[in-house]
This record gives C-alpha cells, sequence and structure tokens, in this order.
C-alpha cells in the first residue's frame, strides 16, 4: 500500500509539473507572438521612414549640387597667384572615387567575414543572428555615414562659395578683363568652352570632398581590419591597413597637385572625414565587437516590461519546475492538499 501511495504521489507531481510546463510554454509562445507582430509593425515604419529620408537627401542634394538654389560667391582680387592657375584635370576623378568608396568597404567586409569566421560564430555572438544581416548592418552604417558627410560637404561648398586655384581660367570673369589690383565682389562668367556646371563648380572649393571622403573610408576600414581580421599572419593586416592609409594621402594630396583645391580645402575635408568615421566607427558600429552587440540586447531583454521581466520571468519559472521534478516533497499550497487527501485516505 506504502509503494501504491508514493507512485500515485509522484505520478500527480510529475503530471502537475508537466502542466505546469505546457502552460509556461504556452505563456512564452503567446508572448513571442506578441512581440513579433509588434517587431513587424515598428520594422514596417522604420523602412517607411528610412525612404522619405533616402528620398529627401537625395532631392536636397540635387537641388544643391544642379544650381537650383542660388549659392554664396565670395569675391578675388584681379590677378591673384592663388586663383590663376590652368585647369589640368583630375588625376583621381569624382566617378572613381565615387566607386570606390561605395564597393570596397562592402567587398572587404563580405570577404573578411566568409572567410575568417564560420556561419554559426554569429547565432550566439550578435543580436542579429546570421553573417549576412550583420555584414549588412556595418554597411548600413557605413554608407549612411557617408551619404551624410555628402550632405555636409555640399551644402558648406554652397554657403561658403570659395573660388579654385583654377577660378580665373574657367569662369573668366568679365570684371577681370581691365582690372588690376582691385577687389572684385561680384563678377559674371564668361566662358563657354565648358557646361555651366562645370563653371559653377569652379567657385565650390572649400571644403574638398576627395579629402573627406577617402579619409572617411581609410578610418572606417583601418578600424574594421584592426579588430575583425584575424592575426593569424605577420604582414597582411598591416599591409592592408597601410594600403588604406596611401589612399587617403593619395587623394588628398593629388586636389593640391592638380590646383583644384587650396591646402586648407584638404585640410578641412580631412577633418570632416576623421570626424565621421570615427563618430560611425564608435557609436553606430561600436567598434565592430560582436559581443558589445550581444550583451546591449541581453541587457535590453532582461529589462522590465509591465509587471515581469522578459528573461528574468522564463529562468524563474523553468528554474521552480525542474526543482519541482528533481524534489517532489517541495510543492504548493495545492500540493499539500491533494497529499493530505491521499495520507488520510491510506490510514
Amino acid at each position: 500500500m506504502q509503494t501504491s501511495t508514493e507512485q500515485l504521489t509522484r505520478c500527480s507531481t510529475i503530471t502537475l509539473a508537466e502542466e505546469t510546463v505546457e502552460n509556461l510554454n504556452n505563456v512564452t509562445v503567446s508572448r513571442t507572438e506578441k512581440i513579433m507582430s509588434v517587431c513587424r509593425k515598428t520594422l514596417r515604419w522604420i523602412y517607411m521612414v528610412d525612404l522619405v529620408l533616402a528620398i529627401t537627401m537625395s532631392v536636397l542634394l540635387a537641388i544643391l549640387e544642379f544650381n537650383v538654389v542660388p549659392s554664396q560667391r565670395i569675391g578675388f582680387f584681379c590677378n591673384d597667384p592663388k586663383i590663376s592657375f590652368k585647369f589640368t584635370g583630375d588625376t583621381i576623378s569624382m566617378g572613381l572615387l565615387i566607386g570606390f568608396s561605395v564597393s570596397i568597404p562592402l567587398a572587404v567586409i563580405w570577404i573578411a567575414e566568409y572567410v575568417c569566421y564560420p556561419a554559426d560564430s554569429y547565432e550566439n555572438a550578435s543580436c542579429y543572428g546570421s553573417r549576412s544581416r550583420q555584414i549588412w548592418q556595418w554597411y548600413r552604417h557605413y554608407f549612411a555615414g557617408l551619404a551624410t558627410l555628402t550632405l555636409v560637404c555640399e551644402i558648406m561648398k554652397v554657403l561658403i562659395g570659395e573660388p579654385r586655384p583654377h577660378f580665373l581660367d574657367t569662369c573668366k570673369p568679365r570684371e577681370a578683363a581691365n582690372c588690376t589690383d582691385e577687389y572684385v565682389s561680384s563678377y559674371t562668367c564668361t566662358n563657354t568652352e565648358f557646361s555651366n556646371w562645370f563653371i559653377n563648380d569652379s567657385y565650390k572649393s572649400f571644403p574638398s570632398g576627395h579629402s573627406a571622403f577617402s579619409v572617411y573610408m581609410s578610418i572606417f576600414l583601418v578600424w574594421y581590419l584592426q579588430n575583425r581580421l584575424p592575426n593569424r599572419t605577420l604582414f597582411l593586416k598591416p599591409w592592408l591597413q597601410c594600403l588604406m592609409g596611401v589612399w587617403a594621402v593619395v587623394c588628398s594630396m593629388t586636389r593640391v597637385g592638380d590646383h583644384r583645391h587650396h591646402w586648407w580645402d584638404v585640410l578641412a575635408g580631412d577633418v570632416l572625414g576623421l570626424m565621421f568615421g570615427l563618430f560611425v566607427v564608435v557609436v553606430s558600429c561600436r567598434h565592430f565587437y560582436l559581443e558589445a552587440a550581444d550583451v546591449a540586447a541581453t541587457r535590453t531583454l532582461n529589462e522590465p516590461l509591465e509587471n515581469g521581466q522578459i528573461g528574468g520571468y522564463n529562468v524563474q519559472r523553468k528554474q521552480s519546475t525542474k526543482k519541482l521534478l528533481s524534489n517532489p516533497t517541495v510543492a504548493d499550497v495545492s500540493e499539500g492538499r491533494e497529499m493530505k487527501d491521499v495520507t488520510t485516505w491510506r490510514e
């Protein structure tokens, strides 16, 4: 009789534990479904906001680039040697700069992540859960910073309106034909050999966009290679980082050598690229550490939600279930009443 009573007690305890686990699973699934539905709606709004911002930025850039809005013009001194150089072209064209700035970071990140890290290493270390999502997240931050840097440089060019070193050769202002050392505050360009866009671009020297873009890309990739490329070889990482630095130096120096910018324009562009690069790497990409993203996600999940905690609630209930299965004598008030009834029946 005592053996059957113990079996009955254990069966009732196990049945109660199974029901508790099933209820916990149902509660967890319902909570997860609610959270996922909220996340889907939030993501839709985020995508819509991003799309609107991207269209607005593109329209604003087009307005500034094609001189729809009249830009500021700084005057000049006749026969000023700093703006009397001949236009000889660009060593690094704008198309080459944009192509490198857009494609090289994506190629470097993609190759490094696929070659150096297995696919399952992103499941627990990254809050995005997969390699492709993590790569896209880093590149998305980079591209957003690049677009913002482009807009800032274009706004500064329009607001300042500084003549380029080849300004007199490109613009051929009418007011500079018969003057010697006078200062000309307003002028009219008379050159018909170039397009209107190129003539208007002759008084948009400050700051240097080439310098800003090249330094921005170099800072981003040097930091990425330092924290994500393993030290399996002695010279590969430093060689790639030096290559990125050389690209920034060449882009900056050729702008002065081609007489497309003054030295202070290049210096201002380098400072802008450095500031934007540091901001994107430190704030947006978090030094490219996956553990930082995982810790942030864990803290977010453990934050209080209404009357309980998501993470702590589930852990606490699972621990209670394990204790109930391992030690049948531990029970709540309802279990105590059932045990009392069974004991009375045996007597």
